[in-house]
Order: structure tokens, then C-alpha cells, then sequence
């Protein structure tokens, strides 16, 4: 089946062009000087490009590590060492108590205030099994000399309230997590893989009970001693000086204790809280290399289980997924580099009554692979080692910040020598290495080593209905004995406690502390060069930034000749990403539930060439070694896009292909193929958050993707035509290949030659139309008549914490001229101790509370997320609001600047590496603003006065908070549907109980 009739006419080839990158260093000698105190220990070039240095104090022992990576964005992380043996989540609750003050600065949230004033959005952190890092600029008095105030540990870690219930922003935050099944099957993992003396078993986010009953501040005091000590500290990419305060006791390295063997295999049932019991989960895992001593052969071992799951023709998803009895829809692996590593392979969508057969099956494949039965492709391994060798460039481009620090934490944990710091920063040495020197019988050897002869662990995660009954029955019950046992003096007594420790907690910093840190001008920005040519504006074509006339009149001339709507963008980038954009506008309704089928086989499925059909098998392995990676989404999302949901403007398509440069004509041939040439065949079409899903579902008309693409619908839909594949085949191929003769062309892309025959039909006269069909998701809102009813609510078993998402018609223009100021209320009213951090999250209501604003689809958005006390949550939320709106709370200047100064760092980040610039050179057409639109943003933003904020707020934040012109979706534990509905009567909604989700309007 050919594309002979799919007209380009709305088609905008935008191609991502990169130039060479010229600016690499290749040595050392311009290091920077860091001062007497500190002395240089090593530098390497990461993957051979971006340099980076190590340098360690020698009052302290303190190291720095810094990175110099391109881009408008300096990145900061301030790493520990951290171990624990319990589950009483000491790292983690040590990590939140870090940021209510130090001893020079004992306020809470002061580095929040201050960073927001620094073009950065405030501070993060996070925790892991073995490190703790901090994100943020000027931590290290803060990290080395907090004040761990009692007060903080009670409104941040656990509390009770005057209702007996538990709360505290630690608590809220695990309670969304503990009893999932992720997470229920990896802490049965990992605590089958090593022994109770071994920190690797640990929960360190801290487990419930735990956090009730067991974790204490003093406990916290006393971990903080042992790790948060200069010696630990190592600061990656940015760095100040910190003075060590006192002689230190001697310090002892974490995870230097040796891990004992594992003594057998453990194979153990799981059950987890769930509201259907149709698939589980089944991971398999076995110890792997050491991270300390072993680390090429831990690089090695990735590599293998690449190879055993990267591709549809791999040979487990080959032999577990792509079959006609399918035991899992998707196999994933994983290594943790521990001391010593633990490697898994993760079996999800397992249908239940197969969870048993997955592990046998598993042990059944690996053992003919590492007899020989089954061979080793050694084609197909070149091809993934290639892959990899380049995605460690890529990755210096679209992630360089985080892959540079990742390789620099790997080596504060388990480095012994800057040879080990080498190894991880150019990993793709190693993988140069294995491509050039091992054989297959390397890989075999490697396979039965491991995978063979070591002791696994299997764990079968199965959901339960009665789990999740059980769990809601024995919580209640506690609760209940608590408050018996407390009584009412009890509950009176933690209540004061509470509101005590608040008062304490929200003490604010002096004004003039805040003001020593001036806010940096615009121009310390400094922004990724792009030119941008298109054949689809007025003056077609234009450059977006100065070129040379005679180079613009060149490419003019080429770009005005292609059969289709193309861009050009100029950048600098060793990589090519060339994305087509589909209009679906002329699909029929009733066959929208297609899209998301026709993405997933578009690169899966047997191609037409030149006459002769190409198996699929072929057309997936020729596909990974001749391009780095491949999306197909709906909406426009050039990397990453969801199966399941939409990007913005959700109209179109997007069918991306990135390549390295040499491959450029093949990787424009392949996108070809891939929109005309592919050929649907019965046997591929047959291979097998709730949130915004019932959102959608009431903002948006029915006959959108919006709609469509949601889980449910398409669960309801595909099942329905796997039915109908078995005696209505044919009529199923036919309307998918109507699909997609139904949508329309457009691409972002380059140089001109290759594209000059991409359309079958060169009869079309492109010119005839000069824009994009253009359609807003603004414009397919139905917000429709709810009756009586302002929303719906949906109790689900698996779901311990609330979450709600509240909607208002707003903006749909990015050039509206209230939109910078409106932005920047939104920023003072969330920004990290703002008004709604501080009374939400600081007060332990909810992990997250939240005001966006889509122009795209023209809502103003109130979300709650992770919510302990959602009732509470929203109350203050109003509240918040509404003493803005009604000048009962005043606007203040210095939270004005740090609104301002942190948004515009938002707006930056947006643009912070080279894909993230193709992202917005993209978005920008279908925006209908300049290629300049961030730049002329930030500069509005900069000019935002309270006047400005104030006008802003009354207009389009009382929409917000009345229920007549809103319309809510809340998610919670069914044992907490009849409380909610109750009371959010009080603020005037009424909300429609969905008492089964597969039998509702959402499916």
C-alpha cells in the first residue's frame, strides 16, 4: 500500500539542520583557578568534547568537579554519600529538613527566596539508595550546619492533626508511593538481592509505619553528623568555598562494606492494592558486576541486556511480546550501580494468569542463547554499540548537564582513582572497545556468567482487589484506635503542637537579607544561536536571525522549489532531527481511535521497495542501526511522546527520526518509507492517569484526540478490534490504511536535495496554500453543560493519597498582552515559598499545589497533587487566591522580583540545549509568534509591575475560584469519595461519583 494519496498541502517540512560543532578543547591548561585552598586533582574531556576538571580543598577534603557546558543554564549539584539500615527514611527526611535553615541563615525557605531572585526557580534535591544530591547554587552552609529544629520536623516530616489523621509533607509525599506496584516489587527485589546488614535494602524515602512510629528528629541529628561532612561533600559543575567549623571526628567512606554473596534463588508473590486484576508484574534479577572494581564489565553488562530488549525483534519482547498469546505488552531492563550491581529485566502488562510462566520461559531463553541454540547476532550487537557510541554525544547536547553530573556522582560513590572518573566520563571508549575487539563468544561467556550461573530473585507482583480492601480497612481501624487512645486533650494537644511549630516554621527573613542578593539583568543571558528558512510565511522564505544575503537567496530559491511546507533550522549540533507534522483535521471521527495503532507499527510494520516488500523484521533492524532514535506521537512532541496522551496542538502528528550527520539522505529516505511505503499486515496489527484522562474528557468534544487517545478509550477500542481482526481483517487493514491516506504532510527538517522527490504525487501544487492548517486545542474545547453537576470524582484502590485538577476558560494567545503578567502572578502565588507552597506543602496538605496557564488550550489550571488533606489543600488554595483577588493580602515587591527572575528562568530552561531549541523553533509556527518569542517574553516579564499583577489577578483569577464557570476532576481512596463529595459542597461544587471508570463516559 502506497501514500499515492496523502496531499502535502498543508505540509511544513521543518528540518532541525545542525553545523558541526568547532568548539571542542582537547586539553587541559586553562583550568580554572580556584584559589590557594584548593588543589587540582585530574581533568578529562567527557566523550572527548565537553572539558571537566576536579580540584579538592585541603583545609576540608571537600571536592569540586566543573563541567563547562554550553547553553544559557549553569547547573548545580551539591552530592553526599549517604547510607541507611532501616526504613525510618532518614536520608530523605534529612534531605527535606535541610532547606528550613541553617545556622547563619535560620530561616525557612531562604534559599528558595534567594535563588528565585538569582534567575533560578528556586532549589530541588533528591534521594537515592546510596547519594543524596541538592540542586541548588548556594547550599553549603545550609547542608553542613542546618538548625534541624524540632518545629521543622514536624510539619515537614510527621505530624498528627486535631482529627488524629497523619500528615506532615514527608508522610504525604511516601503515602502516594508505598503501595503501588513499582514500588512494592522493587522493595520485595531488593530486599530478596541482599542481606539485612546491607544499606541496598533500605527504603530511605522512609516507610509509613516507620515515619509513624520510629523515625525521630534525634535520629536525623545523628545521620546528619555521620554524612553531611566537607569530606562527603562534592559539588558538581558550580561550587563555593566551605570552611569546616571545628576539628571533625575521623570520617569512614560509605558502602566500603563488602556485600556476602547471594546464598540461593528466591522467587516470592507480591500483592499489591489495585481496583482490576488483569495484568501483574514480574521482575527477574541476579547480582551483577561490582561498581568499584568491575565498572567496564557493569558498561558490558547494559549492553547485553540492550541487545536482549531493545527492538520488537529482540529476543525476549520477540518471544514474550510480539507473539499471538502475548505474556507481557512491554520488557524492560535495569542495572543498579551499587558496590555490588543488581541487573533486572521488568515484565509488564503480565496478563495474571500467566505471571507464573514468565521466570521459566525467561531461564528457558537465556540458556539456549548461552549454549548456542539460539545465536548471538553479532550484526544486530554492532549496530546497538554504534548506537550507543553516538548517543553519548547526543546526550552531551539534549541532556549535558544532568549525563555529566550522573557520570561525576557514579565516581564520588564508587571511584577510586581519576582513572574511574575517566572510565565514566567516556563510557563510549569502552563501547568503541567492545565493538572492535569481543567477539560472540565475549557476550556468551558474559550471559552465563551472570545470568546462568549466579542465584536469581523473581518477583511476581500481582494485583488484588481484596489487598487494596484490606489495606483501606486496616488504615481506618488505626486511625480510629489512635484517636480512641489519644482522646480529645490528646487531639487538642498535637493540634497546638502544630500550630505552634507553623508559627516557629514561618518566622520570615529580614527584607534586607533578601535584598543583598541583587536580581542579574537580561543580559547575563546568553542563548543558543539559530537561524531559521521556511517556504510558508508571507516573505517566504525568511531567515529568523541575520545570515548572509547571498546564502539566504540560495536556500530561498531551493526551499521555494520542494512539493512541500518545509523549515529549515540552522544549528549548532553534530546531530540532524527531521520531524513531520500530519494534520488529522480531515480524519473521520469515528476513526480517530486509530492514530494511536497507526504511530505504533508506522517504523514496525513490512515496508514496499522499489517492488519488493521488506519484512518488518528487516525494516526494525536496518531502522536502529542507521538512526539514533524514532517517535511517533500525537500532538507535537519531537522526543518522548506518551502513547496514551496528547501534546500540544493535538490536531497534528509528529514522526520524528534523529540521525548523525553522515546518514542524513538515509534518514530522509527512511521517513519516506515510513509515511508511504509501509504495508499493514493482520499478524503486526494483532501484537498487543486517570487525571488528565477524565479531564480531558470533560473540557474537550468527544470527536478529538484529546479525547480519543486517552487509556481507557483505546483499552475499550483495541480489544474490541482484536475481536474483529479475526473474521473482519481485511475491513480493519482497509480503515487504518483510510487513516492514513486522511492526514496531511507537514515536516521539520533540512538541506534541500534529498527532499526534493519526497512526495509520490509531485502534481500537487504546494503554493496554492500558504500556512499550516493551524487548529488550537482552545478551539475544540466543549466545555460542555455538566447539568446539575460541576465535575466528577473517582475513588480508585490503588491510590492512598487525593489529587485534583480544577479548569477555567483563559488565554489562548502566547501574544496576549496580559500573558506576561498573568504568568507572573501565577509565579508569585506558586513559586518555592510563595503563598501556596508555604500554607500547602509547607503545612503538609500536599505534596504539590499548583496554577498553570495553557494558551494552547486556553485554560487557566489549578492542580493538587499527592494531597494527605485534600479538603484542607483546597480550602487554602481558594483562600489564597481569593485575598489576592480581593486585596485583603497584600502584593509584595520583594516576592514580585523573585516571581519575576524565577519565571524567567522557567522561560529559559525551555530553551537550555540544542533539542529544546528545535522543540520551540517548532511550537513557534504553530503559536503564531517569532522565532525571538522567548526573548521578547522575558523582556515583558522583566517590565511586570504590581499595578500589572494586581489587574491580571481580579480578570482571570475569579473565574478560578467560582464554580459556575469551572469544572473539577478529583481522584482519592474510595473510602475517602463520600467525605470529599461532602465537603466540597461547601465551596459550591457538586461532583458526579463515577462508580466504575471501564463502564463511564471516560472509556
Amino acid at each position: 500500500m502506497t501514500y499515492s494519496r496523502l496531499l502535502p498541502l498543508l505540509a511544513a517540512l521543518t528540518v532541525v539542520m545542525a553545523a558541526p560543532n568547532t568548539h571542542h578543547r582537547q586539553r587541559q591548561g586553562n583550568t580554572t583557578n580556584l584559589g590557594d585552598n584548593y588543589e587540582f586533582i585530574c581533568e578529562y574531556l567527557a566523550s572527548g568534547s565537553v572539558p571537566v576538571t576536579k580540584y579538592r580543598s585541603k583545609r576540608t577534603g571537600l571536592h569540586i568537579v566543573l563541567a563547562r557546558v554550553e547553553g544559557p543554564l549553569v547547573n548545580g549539584y551539591f552530592t553526599l554519600a549517604t547510607e541507611a539500615h532501616d526504613d525510618d527514611g532518614l536520608p530523605h527526611t534529612l534531605e527535606h529538613l535541610i532547606f528550613l535553615g541553617s545556622e547563619e541563615y535560620p530561616y525557612k525557605g531562604i534559599l528558595d527566596l534567594l535563588a528565585n531572585r538569582c534567575l533560578a526557580s528556586g532549589t530541588n534535591a533528591w534521594t537515592d539508595t546510596d547519594h543524596t544530591a541538592y540542586t541548588v547554587q548556594t547550599a553549603g552552609n545550609h547542608l553542613l550546619y542546618p538548625t534541624l529544629t524540632d518545629s521543622a520536623f514536624t510539619t515537614e516530616v510527621y505530624h498528627i492533626t486535631g482529627e488524629g489523621e497523619d500528615a506532615g509533607v514527608v508522610y504525604s509525599e511516601m503515602q502516594g508511593r508505598e503501595n503501588t506496584d513499582g514500588d512494592r516489587t522493587l522493595r520485595a527485589l531488593l530486599r530478596a538481592m541482599y542481606p539485612p546488614s546491607s544499606g541496598y535494602r533500605s527504603e530511605t524515602g522512609g516507610i509509613m509505619k516507620n515515619l509513624r512510629e520510629s523515625t525521630t528528629n534525634e535520629k536525623i541529628r545523628a545521620y546528619h553528623r555521620a554524612f553531611y561532612r566537607p569530606e562527603n561533600l562534592h559539588i558538581i559543575v558550580t561550587g563555593m568555598k566551605i570552611i569546616a567549623k571545628g576539628k571533625r571526628p575521623p570520617f569512614t567512606r560509605p558502602w566500603q562494606s563488602p556485600v556476602p554473596p547471594l546464598q540461593a534463588s528466591v522467587d516470592e508473590l507480591v500483592l499489591y492494592p489495585s481496583d482490576s486484576e488483569d495484568t501483574g508484574v514480574v521482575l527477574v534479577a541476579w547480582r551483577g558486576p561490582s561498581s568499584v572494581t568491575e565498572i567496564t564489565d557493569l558498561f558490558s553488562m547494559s549492553v547485553l541486556m540492550e541487545y536482549l530488549t531493545h527492538s520488537s525483534i529482540s529476543p525476549l519482547p520477540k518471544i514474550f511480546v510480539e507473539v499471538d498469546d502475548p505474556l507481557a505488552s512491554s520488557v524492560h531492563h535495569s542495572c543498579f550501580e551499587n558496590s555490588i550491581s543488581t541487573c533486572y529485566f521488568g515484565f509488564y502488562g503480565v496478563p495474571k494468569d500467566k505471571v507464573n510462566s514468565v521466570s521459566p520461559l525467561l531461564m528457558d531463553t537465556l540458556t539456549k542463547i548461552g549454549s548456542g541454540e539460539m545465536t548471538i547476532d553479532m550484526d544486530t550487537m554492532k549496530d546497538i554499540l554504534t548506537n550507543l557510541i553516538l548517543l553519548q554525544d547526543s546526550s552531551l547536547e539534549t541532556v549535558p548537564h544532568d549525563t555529566i553530573a550522573n557520570s561525576a556522582i557514579g565516581d564520588v560513590l564508587y571511584g577510586n582513582s581519576c582513572h574511574h572518573l575517566d572510565l565514566r566520563l567516556n563510557k563510549k571508549a569502552w563501547y568503541e572497545t567492545l565493538l572492535n575487539q569481543k567477539s560472540c563468544q565475549y557476550w556468551a561467556d558474559m550471559l552465563c556468567k551472570y545470568f546462568l550461573e549466579g542465584h536469581s530473585v523473581v518477583v511476581r507482583g500481582v494485583p488484588s482487589m481484596a489487598e487494596a480492601a484490606r489495606l483501606e480497612e486496616e488504615e481506618k481501624k488505626r486511625v480510629e484506635a489512635r484517636k480512641a487512645e489519644l482522646g480529645e486533650e490528646g487531639l487538642k494537644m498535637w493540634k497546638e503542637k502544630v500550630e505552634k511549630a507553623k508559627e516557629t516554621n514561618e518566622i520570615p527573613p529580614p527584607k534586607n537579607m533578601l535584598e543583598l542578593v541583587p536580581v542579574p539583568g537580561l543580559d547575563s543571558i546568553h542563548f543558543h544561536p539559530l537561524t531559521a528558512y521556511n517556504n510558508h510565511q508571507e516573505s517566504s522564505p525568511l531567515p529568523s536571525a541575520s545570515a548572509s544575503s547571498s546564502v539566504s537567496s540560495q536556500i530561498g530559491h531551493r526551499l521555494n522549489s520542494l512539493p512541500i511546507k518545509f523549515q529549515l533550522d540552522d544549528l549548532h549540533s553534530n546531530f540532524v532531527l527531521m520531524a513531520a507534522i500530519l494534520d488529522t483535521s480531515k480524519v473521520p471521527p469515528e476513526k480517530l481511535p486509530y492514530l494511536t495503532l497507526l504511530l505504533d507499527l508506522i517504523f514496525e510494520s513490512p515496508i514496499n521497495r522499489d517492488g519488493t516488500v521488506v519484512p518488518y523484521e528487516e525494516v526494525v533492524k536496518d531502522l536502529a542501526a542507521d538512526t539514533l532514535s524514532r517517535d511517533a506521537s500525537v500532538g507535537l512532541v519531537l522526543r518522548g511522546g506518551s502513547k496514551f496522551s496528547c501534546g500540544s496542538f493535538c490536531n497534528n502528528v509528529a514522526v520524528v527520526l534523529k540521525v548523525e550527520m553522515p546518514k542524513y539522505k538515509k534518514g530522509v529516505q527512511w521517513l519516506k518509507e515510513a509515511l508511504y511505503k509501509s504495508q499493514f499486515v493482520g499478524q503486526r496489527v494483532k501484537g498487543p492517569k486517570l487525571l488528565n484522562l477524565m479531564f480531558n474528557n470533560i473540557i474537550f468534544k468527544n470527536d478529538t484526540n484529546k479525547n480519543q487517545q486517552g487509556i481507557l478509550k483505546q483499552e475499550k477500542f483495541l480489544n474490541a478490534l482484536l475481536e474483529r481482526l479475526v473474521t473482519e481483517e481485511e475491513e480493519v487493514l482497509k480503515e487504518l490504511e483510510e487513516v492514513r491516506q486522511a492526514i496531511r504532510l507537514a515536516v521539520h527538517m533540512d538541506p534541500l536535495e534529498p527532499w526534493a522527490d519526497f512526495v509520490e504525487d509531485r502534481k500537487t501544487n504546494v503554493g496554492k496554500e500558504k500556512f499550516l492548517n493551524v487548529v488550537p486545542d482552545s478551539s475544540m474545547q466543549s466545555y460542555e453543560n455538566l447539568g446539575e453537576y460541576t465535575g466528577f470524582l473517582s475513588g480508585v484502590g490503588s491510590v492512598e493519597s487525593a489529587y485534583l485538577v480544577q479548569a477555567t476558560r483563559s488565554i489562548t494567545e502566547h501574544r496576549d498582552w496580559d500573558l506576561p503578567a498573568l504568568l507572573t502572578a501565577i509565579q508569585y502565588l506558586t513559586q518555592l515559598e510563595g503563598p501556596m507552597w508555604k500554607e500547602i506543602r509547607g503545612r503538609g496538605l500536599a505534596y504539590s499545589a499548583n496554577l498553570y496557564l495553557n494558551p494552547a488550550q486556553g485554560l487557566l489550571i489549578l492542580k493538587l497533587l499527592r494531597a494527605a488533606q485534600l479538603t484542607r489543600a483546597y480550602e487554602e488554595a481558594l483562600g489564597i487566591i481569593k485575598s489576592h483577588i480581593n486585596g485583603t493580602t497584600s502584593w509584595e515587591d520583594t516576592l514580585l522580583e523573585s516571581a519575576r527572575s524565577s519565571l524567567i528562568f522557567e522561560v529559559i530552561e525551555r530553551e537550555a540545549v540544542v533539542s529544546d531549541v528545535a522543540q520551540q523553533s517548532l511550537l513557534s509556527y504553530f503559536r503564531k509568534v517569532p522565532q525571538t518569542y522567548t526573548k521578547e517574553l522575558i523582556d515583558r516579564i522583566s517590565k511586570v509591575t504590581l499595578e500589572d499583577v494586581k489587574r491580571v489577578a481580579l480578570k482571570y483569577f475569579t473565574p478560578l475560584v467560582q464554580p459556575d464557570t469551572t469544572r473539577t476532576v478529583i481522584v482519592c481512596h474510595p473510602s475517602n469519595v463520600e467525605e470529599t463529595v461532602t465537603d466540597l459542597e461547601k465551596f459550591g461544587h457538586k461532583l458526579k461519583v463515577v462508580e466504575s471508570l471501564e463502564s463511564s463516559r471516560f472509556a
